[in-house]
């Protein structure tokens, strides 16, 4: 009786370290077969099987695996930064090649503008501004309608019809550049000049950028075959991939 105690003991010490379901299933043959499912290891023994999932969907079941798929994350994200250090280089340097190639060489359309702009500008101011310039912009090739004031070739969008397109005030000028001042009461008509590398010039050389004393605001215009664009949209893209 003693002995049977134990036993039952024993079994019952079994059982409590399980858990689950035994499905007791008849084969063909008439022999029994038991199958045990939903099995769960007691604490006794530690877990078997943990089972993680990962964002990208992944599941992982051990820890070897869990250290396997930290490892493959980091490598992942070793190769962006490779990726995105490479492209970060090569628009430098095509950024380089386009600053390069973006300043006019003396037989081009802005250099021409400005060169024929300096040959004939006064000592001083005649008033006509924008026939100097005009006829200045025509030589070198450049179409548009003639307009009476100064302040029209911005505002009636006559350089951008010509080819010009509108850049900072803040960047460096450079050959062929042309500054429009807005009128104002005193100056009704405003006033056009051009950039030949050295001076500005309208009708006449002046000092500096500015023919007032006070300040007045304007737009500056450069041919669009001489502005860094976003020719790099590609390297972009791939960027925020």
């Amino acid at each position: 009786m003693k002995q049977a105690l134990l036993i039952l003991s024993v079994l019952g010490m079994g059982i409590a370290q399980t858990s689950g379901a035994v499905e007791t299933t008849f084969q063909p043959n008439n022999t029994l077969s038991h199958t045990i499912t939903n099995i769960t290891t007691s604490a006794n023994y530690g877990s078997s099987r943990n089972i993680y999932s990962t964002n990208s969907g992944a599941y992982v079941s051990s820890n070897d695996e869990i250290s396997q798929a930290i490892d493959n994350l980091s490598a992942h994200a070793k190769q962006k930064e490779y990726k995105l250090a490479s492209l970060t280089n090569r628009l430098s340097y095509e950024q380089r090649q386009q600053r390069a190639s973006s300043v006019p060489d003396r037989y081009s359309a802005p250099a021409i503008a400005a060169a024929n702009a300096a040959r004939v500008a006064l000592s001083s101011s005649s008033g006509y501004c924008a026939r100097y310039v005009r006829k200045a912009l025509q030589s070198a090739g450049y179409e548009f309608t003639p307009n009476p004031s100064a302040y029209q070739y911005a505002s009636r969008g006559t350089l951008a019809q010509a080819g010009f397109a509108k850049i900072s005030n803040n960047m460096q000028p450079q050959v062929g550049d042309v500054v429009v001042y807005d009128r104002s009461s005193k100056h009704p008509h405003g006033h056009i000049q051009i950039f030949d590398g050295n001076a500005w010039v309208s009708d006449f050389r002046q000092s500096s950028i500015s023919p007032y004393s006070g300040a007045y605001s304007y737009t500056t215009w450069r041919d669009s075959q001489y502005v860094d664009d976003a020719s790099n949209r590609g390297i972009y893209l791939a960027m925020a991939d």
